[in-house]
């Protein structure tokens, strides 16, 4: 599919470029995927909403060594002011490069003078750790869109107009707030094969940059809807009209990046999503709810019941296992769902209880039961392997709660309605991120995952359960990319420029020991690649966490008035309601 001769699209937005800041937005993958992806949607309009800035959309073509060239004009990248790449996935690194050498841009920032656009980045992936795409990068800008892009455009709008010259036009950006410019940061790392109880050795900045780039987030997100800008039906979930009800989490789930990095939670209010709601059905498209944990949004059973008044239908894109009740279970199957996706991440309760999820066995067999006692019929469950201080018991439990669903739940079901559904477990290893309690600690050995694999399909094959077992050594990759420093661009471009992109073979012509990154704990005490962004949240309270983990306690979701204890002031937000404080120790 070729997005620029698709007459399918609507709500694209053109402008005369005419005196007009430009602004390409790149997402480094495949329209399809591109296109479903929210944050994309949120910048696109917000640098769209303002009247000086041309803001049009480029993906990686569809064939191989085509040019990238903008959806809505066909204008090649380097023609504009700014390219700005999206990155939600580390996966997409080596596309990056890829796009860059199409569009015939230098890789490198150093390498890219004053005739040359401005190439940013921004999203959840900059947010965690943008170290492994540094040196490709004249800027990132760390945190939300909403608080980012306005100050961002005047200040490129007042350089361009000043024809700054390339080193002062960054001295001068790395004074915004969330702007990381890493040219100005001279770096040093242990040596990958003898570290020495070292990571960072040094990460000093200079001409001005701040020794701590502090995130920037929008405060209050009540009044604020996020939704799809453009429909596409050539785009991945392109049936969904996607709004956002809540950023952020309560939960703390010690693996989860994303829970940590985008505190505090906050909701968009119920009659702004009502009103959303009724845009999608107008566009006569189903409502894709979109947070973090969409069962603690406030207002999930009057706006669901709301969609349905309209004419309505809908699909979440998370559920606690403990919210999926009969009657939401009864809007969702009305709407058309035919399956149920629970997450119970681990297989046990004490293992539950190490990644802070607080909920039995019984709980995630109940949840099925709500569902296919309301007319759905499969069920999918998404576990990871590897955890900290996981047994083969821990593993074996994902298959007896899967069996239980299928005996206890499944086939009485079957029997009465003359039909079997299917069930399938997704599991993933785990992979140690930044900014979570669990970022010091391993990931667990090829070997030791290939083997879990191989117990699980030997346990639930022969029941007729399905198991779908994420790659150990592509984990092993996204491990490297996810905890990597600034040494994992020389092997990117190495894979880029040698292999074929393969970053498997260019780990044989890299100098560093991959291990250093994927298979060694670090110490609580090292300075770690991505320290330097300040998200608010104290390394101290991650270390604590980390014990409660391996300790097996629980730590109750944010639910207080005046809690500091991750270091965030969360007191003035409503979303948060009176409760227990979290139990330090």
């Amino acid at each position: 599919m070729d997005p620029l001769s698709s007459p399918r699209e609507r709500g694209a937005i053109r402008k005369e470029p005419g005196g007009k800041l430009g602004v390409a937005l790149v997402y480094p993958n495949a329209y399809r995927l591109g296109m479903a992806n929210l944050g994309l949607h949120a910048v696109y309009r917000l640098l769209n909403d303002d009247a000086r800035t041309l803001c049009e959309r480029a993906f990686l073509p569809d064939e191989p060594g085509d040019e990238p060239r903008t959806l809505e004009s066909g204008r090649p990248l380097r023609d504009f002011d700014v390219v700005a790449f999206s990155l939600s996935f580390e996966e997409d690194y080596g596309h990056v490069l890829e796009l860059l050498e199409r569009a015939g841009l230098p890789l490198r920032s150093a390498d890219r003078g004053g005739g040359y656009p401005l190439v940013v980045a921004g999203g959840i992936a900059v947010q965690i750790n943008p170290e492994p795409v540094a040196p490709f990068f004249d800027a990132f800008l760390v945190g939300e869109g909403e608080e980012l892009v306005p100050p961002f455009l005047a200040f490129a709008r007042e350089a361009a107009a000043a024809g700054l010259p390339r080193p002062e036009l960054l001295r001068r950006l790395a004074a915004l707030r969330g702007a990381y410019v890493p040219a100005l940061y001279d770096v040093a790392y242990s040596d990958t094969r003898a570290p020495a109880g070292a990571w960072v050795t040094r990460f000093a900045p200079r001409d001005g940059a701040p020794e701590l780039v502090a995130r920037a987030y929008l405060a209050d997100l009540r009044g604020r809807p996020t939704s799809r800008v453009v429909d596409s039906p050539e785009a991945q979930f392109g049936d969904l009209f996607l709004t956002e009800v809540a950023r952020g989490c309560l939960w703390g789930c010690r693996f989860c990046a994303a829970g940590f990095v985008q505190r505090p939670y906050r909701e968009v209010d119920l009659e702004t999503l009502r009103a959303e709601a009724r845009k999608g059905v107008e566009r006569g498209l189903r409502l894709g709810l979109v947070g973090p944990d969409t069962s603690d949004y406030t207002g999930l059973d009057p706006l669901t019941c709301f969609i349905g008044e309209l004419g309505g239908t809908f699909s979440p894109s998370s559920l606690r296992v403990d919210a999926i009740t009969p009657e939401l279970s009864g809007r969702m199957a009305a709407g058309g769902e035919r399956s149920i996706t629970i997450a119970p991440e681990a297989g046990t309760e004490r293992m539950r209880r190490v990644i802070n999820k607080d909920f039995t066995d019984d709980q995630i067999v109940q949840a099925a039961e709500h569902a296919l006692s309301q007319g759905m019929q499969h069920v999918k469950m998404y576990f990871m392997c590897g955890l900290p201080t996981e047994t083969d018991e821990d593993l074996l439990g994902m298959a007896r709660v899967a069996v239980r669903i299928r005996e206890e739940v499944m086939l009485p079901w079957a029997k009465k309605r003359g039909r079997m559904g299917r069930i399938s477990l997704s599991v993933n290893p785990f992979v140690p991120k930044p900014w979570t309690p669990f970022q010091w600690l391993p990931m667990h050995e090829r070997g030791c995952l290939e083997e879990k694999r191989r117990l699980l399909e030997k346990t639930l094959r022969p029941k007729g359960i399905d198991v779908e077992f994420f790659s150990p050594r592509e984990a092993y990759l996204q491990t490297l990319l996810s905890r990597g420093d600034r040494r994992c661009a020389d092997l990117l471009e190495l894979a880029h420029r040698e292999t074929g992109g393969d970053l498997r073979k260019a780990l044989r012509l890299w100098p560093h020991d991959p291990d250093f990154f994927v298979t060694r704990e670090a110490g609580v005490e090292e300075r770690l690649p991505w320290d330097f962004i300040d998200q608010g949240l104290t390394k101290r309270f991650l270390a604590r966490e980390l014990r409660r983990g391996v300790g097996s306690k629980l730590t109750p979701k944010c639910a207080v008035e005046t809690c500091r204890a991750c270091g965030l002031d969360c007191a003035d937000h409503p979303e948060l309601k009176p409760g227990a404080l979290p139990v330090v120790d």
